[in-house]
């Protein structure tokens, strides 16, 4: 019987039926071309430029801290801190007489001035001001009034402006303070706390201020000469009865000579001295004649008067001033040449 078949579909075709494939459905790049770059690629020094700019942003912005900032400086030391004691260095010491010396100490203040220096000069523009200097080896202190403070120019190196604060200090053989003081030596660090209020001051305030200081109880009254005297503003006058042992122990002669001789119609003063010999000054003792001879022309709703020296002078002027806040029965001199408390300070 003869068979019959059908081609199937999945025979192998006898011939090549496909269709060519055009010359543009297939490329072959070039042996020799580059690859292409990639989507996200940069020109080239892209990255160096970012690092220059970085570069050149943070110094401008270093130049900046070190220009109006302190914060790249090594911080500053010596500074003055009404609220707590500090380190402070000894720079300079100065003997002038036989038992008293001028110590020079440093107090420094940062380029730029922060919440301390704010209270330290708050304190000082009121008037009188003080510093409590500390035996840290029995840890007792004394307060001490300084007769000279200034402030440097800035220097930028260290990033501060160098300062000193001066103290007439006499040593006495039962005064542990003052024997600390001198025998601290130059480059050792002594604490101290302050600046403090000692006596409220305002220019114009008073007429006339009349004083009477003995021996290192000068060194208010210089503070407040300097002061008033260096205000334009200021027109107080000023009498000052000064006694010392001799000529030889008067201390700030110079610098009070020579305020007198530039302004002697605010500055007047009378040297006393215990002994002779005597050329500038009076022998004699700041008794009733003397201090009633100084306080002529006294007047009580327009003057005042101030007085400061060793426990003997302050008994026979107004009577000593306990410590504390308060002044004390008014005694002495002006008690009988018939002052009122209230015409008079003691320091």
């Amino acid at each position: 019987m003869a068979r019959y078949s059908t081609p199937s579909t999945n025979s192998t075709p006898l011939t090549d039926s496909a269709p060519a494939k055009s010359d543009s459905a297939t490329h072959s790049a070039p042996a020799n071309s580059d690859p292409p770059p990639p989507r996200n690629s940069r020109p080239p020094g892209t990255y160096a430029i970012w690092a220059m700019e970085a570069i050149g942003a943070t110094s401008a912005f270093l130049y900046y801290l070190h220009l109006y900032t302190d914060l790249l400086k090594p911080p500053v030391t010596d500074r003055l801190n009404p609220l707590k004691y500090s380190p402070h260095t000894l720079i300079n010491s100065t003997p002038l007489t036989k038992d008293t010396t001028e110590f020079r100490f440093r107090t420094n203040r940062p380029r730029f001035d922060g919440d301390l220096e704010h209270k330290v000069d708050e304190v000082i523009q009121q008037g009188v001001w003080s510093i409590d200097i500390k035996d840290h080896l029995v840890q007792t202190y004394r307060t001490y009034t300084p007769i000279d403070y200034k402030v440097g120019e800035v220097d930028d190196e260290r990033g501060l402006r160098p300062g000193h604060c001066d103290f007439v200090v006499k040593r006495y053989a039962n005064g542990s303070l003052s024997r600390f003081v001198h025998n601290t030596r130059v480059g050792d660090s002594v604490e101290m706390r302050g600046p403090h209020v000692s006596w409220p001051y305002e220019a114009n305030t008073y007429r006339q201020v009349f004083m009477v200081a003995g021996g290192t109880g000068i060194a208010p009254m210089v503070q407040l000469i300097k002061r008033a005297i260096a205000d334009p503003t200021d027109n107080t006058k000023f009498s000052l009865l000064y006694g010392s042992q001799t000529e030889a122990d008067i201390l700030c002669r110079e610098q009070l000579d020579q305020i007198a001789e530039q302004v002697p119609e605010r500055l007047q003063i009378e040297y006393l001295v215990d002994q002779g010999p005597a050329t500038v000054a009076r022998v004699g003792r700041p008794d009733t004649h003397n201090v009633g001879r100084l306080v002529e022309g006294f007047d009580q709703t327009k003057d005042v008067v101030l007085v400061c020296g060793p426990d003997a002078m302050m008994q026979v002027v107004s009577g000593i001033r306990p410590i504390g806040p308060t002044q004390g029965p008014l005694r002495g001199a002006l008690r009988d040449l018939g002052f009122a408390p209230q015409s008079v300070f003691k320091f």
